[in-house]
C-alpha cells in the first residue's frame, strides 16, 4: 500500500433490503461445484488442490456477492476515514474498525493526522432506510472514553426535518432500544445545499456532491485525493442519454460506482411491472454514463434483493458485451460489486 492514494472497500452492495443466502441458495452452489468438480475430482488427492481449484470457479459458485445495503469504506491519503451510506453493511465495517481503535491506530490507515485519527466522515447518498438502518449497529459509535469517536454527518438539507431528526428517528421508541440521544460518540452535522454542486474538503480529500434523479432525489459524490478519484452514483435514474450532471462529476473518476440494480427488460416492463420512476438505473446506462465521462473502471451496484449470485454474473457479462458493442476509443473495465470487495488506486 506504500503507493496508494486511496483505499475503497464495500461492505454493503445491496439494494432495498438485506437479502441473506438462503438453504436452497447454498444448496444449489453445492451442486453446482459438485457437477463441475466431476471430471477432475480422481486429481484433486489433497486439500491443497481442492482449495487451488476451487479458486478457478465463479464467484457464484464458491462465494455470494453478499446481501448487506450500501455501505463503503473510503481510506484517503491524508484525510479522516470517510464512509458512504450506512446501509447493514455499517455493522460489519464498524466491527472491522475495532481493532484499530484498541490498538490506538488512526481508522484511516493511510493517514498519520492524530488529531483526526478518531473521526468518521459519514457522507449519506439519501434518507431511505437501507441506507440508514446499519448505523445503529455500528458498535464504534457506543465507545466511551479514549476509545469514544466523533462522527460527522453530511446529508440534504430539508425545511420539512432535520439531518438529525431524521437519524434519531429510526431509533425512536419502539424501533429501537437505544434512542439517539443515548448513543455516546460525538455528533456533528452538516446539512448540504441542494441543486448547485459544491465542494467540501475532509483533510487532503476534496469531496463534490451533485443531486441526481431519484424520488426524495439523490446525491452522487465524488472524492478525490493525490489525482485519484472515486464517485459513488447509487439510486439514479437515467432514461434517453447520460446524466450531463453526473457525467461532469465522474469525469475522468478511477471508479465509478453506479446504481445498475434492474436489466433492461425489467426496467421497461417485458418482464415483471415497468420500474420506469422507480429510481433504478440498468447496467447499460451505467456503460454509457461511465463512456462518456471517461471513467477507468465501473463498478455496478444497488443489486435487486431477488437477484441471485448467478443472475449477477450474467448481468456482468451481458455489460461487458454491451460495452464491446459501444465501440468506445478508451477501454472501461467492468467489475460487479460484491460485499468485501478492496480497489487501491
Amino acid at each position: 500500500m506504500a503507493n496508494t492514494k486511496m483505499k475503497i472497500k464495500y461492505w454493503g452492495v445491496r439494494g432495498s433490503i438485506p437479502a441473506p443466502l438462503t438453504d436452497k441458495d447454498v444448496f444449489d452452489k453445492i451442486v453446482a461445484v459438485v457437477k463441475d468438480i466431476r471430471g477432475d475430482i480422481q486429481h484433486l488427492v489433497s486439500e491443497e488442490l481442492i482449495r487451488e481449484y476451487l479458486t478457478t470457479l465463479p464467484r457464484c459458485m464458491i462465494g455470494t456477492y453478499g446481501g448487506n445495503t450500501t455501505c463503503i469504506e473510503v481510506q484517503a491519503k491524508d484525510s479522516p476515514l470517510i464512509m458512504l451510506d450506512a446501509g447493514s453493511g455499517a455493522r460489519e465495517m464498524g466491527n472491522s474498525l475495532l481493532p484499530r481503535i484498541f490498538s490506538g491506530q488512526n481508522l484511516n490507515q493511510l493517514s498519520k493526522d492524530d488529531a483526526a485519527k478518531r473521526e468518521v466522515h459519514l457522507l449519506l447518498s439519501h434518507y431511505h432506510w437501507d441506507h440508514l438502518q446499519g448505523f445503529p449497529f455500528f458498535v464504534p459509535a457506543f465507545l466511551t472514553g479514549q476509545n469514544k469517536v466523533t462522527v460527522n454527518f453530511y446529508g440534504k438539507k430539508d425545511t420539512r426535518q432535520r439531518l438529525s431528526e431524521v437519524l434519531s428517528g429510526q431509533q425512536q421508541y419502539p424501533n429501537f432500544p437505544v434512542e439517539w440521544e443515548d448513543m455516546p460518540c460525538d455528533k456533528v452535522y452538516h446539512e448540504l445545499s441542494r441543486l448547485e454542486s459544491r465542494t467540501l474538503q475532509i483533510g487532503s480529500a476534496k469531496v463534490t456532491y451533485q443531486e441526481l434523479n431519484h424520488p426524495d432525489e439523490v446525491f452522487a459524490y465524488r472524492i478525490e485525493t493525490n489525482g485519484k478519484s472515486f464517485v459513488l452514483a447509487t439510486d439514479t435514474e437515467h432514461r434517453d442519454h447520460p446524466d450531463p450532471r453526473l457525467v461532469k462529476l465522474a469525469k475522468g473518476a478511477d471508479i465509478l460506482y453506479y446504481d445498475a440494480q434492474y436489466t433492461p427488460d425489467e426496467y421497461k416492463g417485458k418482464k415483471g411491472m415497468p420500474k420506469i420512476d422507480w429510481g433504478h438505473s440498468t447496467y447499460e446506462w451505467g456503460v454509457k454514463n461511465a463512456i462518456a465521462a471517461g471513467v477507468k473502471t465501473l463498478v455496478l451496484g444497488h443489486h435487486d434483493p431477488g437477484r441471485s449470485d448467478e443472475g449477477l454474473e450474467e448481468i456482468l457479462m451481458s455489460a461487458k458485451r454491451f460495452c464491446d458493442e459501444q465501440h468506445s476509443p478508451n477501454s472501461l473495465d467492468i467489475v460487479m460489486g460484491y460485499d468485501g470487495l478492496e480497489q487501491y488506486i
